[in-house]
């Protein structure tokens, strides 16, 4: 059983990486459990219940975790791998009467996030961090294992442990042989993608887009991803207004992936404007790895972890792009690079980490 709250059932990490990897074993049922506003029909050796139906801050989420209870109840499963922290207390109760393996999919350090990042007032960041710090403490010795989704959290969490590092590498079907990219200079079109929130720099990026704009009005940027803010999205859309090459896709829940993978398919460059804080500057972005198995050029933020993986495979450029004085020059000679003269590997995919991660699930099965 795998479980989130407001993940959706068929999130890229769950669903994709988890739940496809086991199913090609034949050796287990999966149980995913997580949002949905509509009942997903069930696969072959998955089923999906939803959790959570509604907007993220409504009263039935605290509920969720009965919910869960109910499920382990009627399925019993030998493994609940939990990917919300919320979720932790009715893991431990499941586990407590019914037996089996409890690990911890820690996703995101929740603590820091919330410390950084500009989403709530200071009262509420510091109920939230007490919280999440109370239940991951309290409910620690009854977890089995530590999934972590970066090599950072190691050193930023050192009581979760044993633990296993499982970065969000690519895990859909990769270019097979990147070629060498030049870019059409007369015609560009821009992708940002994902998460839509104040510290992933989005609207740095449309302000340094618009200055673009004014020397290339043949360029093009499109935004489709989850702005689960209401304020921050009315700023976006105020921040695009009266630039027609500005396209939004923006979601108050989910964006299906294959619409996301669509959106990479018909761009030309990718832009990852992070802002450099604490809980992001040592992460590896899920979208540096996949521009890397697609073959996408990027323009990233200066970060030296990043540096390193854009100079590997010569796959992008950084730059920062609050400095607007600077943009139409830092373009130029972006525009003049070529691109992906190394060919990323295996290291950069999902699948250089699967056999890890099964080899987890059969040890702890076979414990039993």
């Amino acid at each position: 059983m795998i479980a989130s709250v407001l993940k959706p059932v068929k999130d890229t990490r769950v669903y994709y990486r988890f739940g496809l990897s086991l199913r090609e074993t034949n050796k287990y049922q999966i149980n995913i459990i997580g949002f949905s506003s509509k009942k997903e029909r069930d696969e072959k050796n998955i089923s999906f219940y939803p959790i959570f139906t509604k907007k993220r801050n409504h009263v039935s989420r605290y509920f969720a975790g009965l919910k869960l209870i109910r499920q382990i109840i009627k399925v019993k499963p030998k493994i609940i791998i939990l990917s919300a922290w919320e979720l932790l207390p009715a893991g431990v109760i499941g586990k407590i009467f019914f037996g089996g393996k409890l690990i911890y999919d820690v996703q995101e350090n929740h603590i820091s996030n919330i410390q950084y990042n500009r989403s709530m007032p200071l009262w509420k960041k510091a109920f939230a961090k007490g919280m999440i710090g109370f239940f991951e403490a309290l409910t620690k010795p009854f977890i089995s294992y530590f999934l972590l989704a970066e090599q950072c959290y190691v050193s930023e969490l050192p009581s979760f442990s044993p633990y296993l590092v499982l970065e969000n590498k690519f895990h859909g079907n990769p270019v097979d042989i990147i070629k060498p990219v030049r870019l059409n200079k007369d015609n560009v079109r821009f992708l940002i993608s994902g998460t839509i929130t104040e510290v992933y720099g989005i609207v740095d990026a449309i302000e340094w887009f618009k200055v673009i704009h004014q020397a290339h009005p043949s360029f093009h940027l499109y935004i489709i991803g989850h702005c689960p803010l209401p304020l921050y999205k009315e700023k976006i859309i105020r921040a695009c207004e009266g630039i027609e090459d500005i396209s939004l896709r923006l979601s108050e829940k989910a964006v299906p992936y294959s619409e996301i993978m669509e959106a990479y398919t018909q761009s030309d460059v990718i832009l990852m404007p992070y802002h450099q804080l604490p809980s992001i500057k040592d992460k590896i972005p899920s979208k540096l790895y996949e521009s890397l198995a697609l073959g996408k050029p990027y323009l990233i933020s200066p970060n030296a972890k990043w540096q390193a993986l854009t100079e590997k495979y010569n796959s992008g450029l950084s730059i920062d792009f609050k400095e607007l004085e600077n943009a139409p020059k830092n373009l130029e000679s972006f525009l003049k690079g070529t691109y992906y003269l190394n060919h990323p590997g295996d290291e950069v995919l999902w699948k250089s980490d699967e056999g890890k991660f099964l080899e987890l699930m059969e040890m702890l099965t076979s414990a039993e």
